[in-house]
């Protein structure tokens, strides 16, 4: 093949990819690659889909870390986790984490993540629970002052 028509070969599977669901420029780079396009052809083809549209990283970061928070009560350690598997680079994850944490949004969302967690669980009235529910809070991503700040800043959960 040739390098005109491996390009355009590249665009084609490039576009294919990205009608499943949105792809980081990193995630579409790796699967060209592993289809057996060269770096010049994957460049080309994420350059043209980024032109159109297509490829969008911030974009896609920012969708996934507000589904991550909304749907899934993360916080912003399994966030930014979650976005560095994406093969996204360091600055628009750190863009996107600070966009959906911003104004002391971590505590609130701990305290949400929290409130779920005691309605399914029936509670944090003694230090086992606490315990429990502050382990919860921490898998979840959340900071160490966001955990503490949810269960003993909060009146209801005194």
């Amino acid at each position: 093949m040739t390098g005109r028509s491996a390009g355009r070969d590249a665009f084609a599977a490039a576009l294919a990819l990205l009608t499943g669901r949105a792809l980081t420029t990193g995630e579409l780079t790796e699967r060209l690659r592993r289809r057996g396009y060269d770096d010049q052809s994957i460049a080309a083809a994420c350059e043209r889909a980024a032109g159109y549209g297509y490829l969008d990283d911030p974009r896609t970061a920012a969708a996934r870390a507000e589904g991550a928070v909304r749907l899934r009560g993360y916080g912003p350690r399994r966030v930014r986790a979650g976005l560095a598997r994406r093969l996204l680079p360091r600055e628009v994850i750190e863009e996107a984490a600070a966009a959906v944490f911003a104004d002391g949004g971590e505590e609130r969302l701990a305290r949400e993540a929290l409130a779920r967690w005691s309605r399914t669980r029936g509670g944090v009235d003694d230090p086992d629970r606490r315990r429990a529910a502050y382990a919860h809070l921490r898998r979840r991503g959340f900071s160490q002052a966001a955990a503490r700040a949810a269960l003993f800043n909060d009146p209801e959960f005194l």
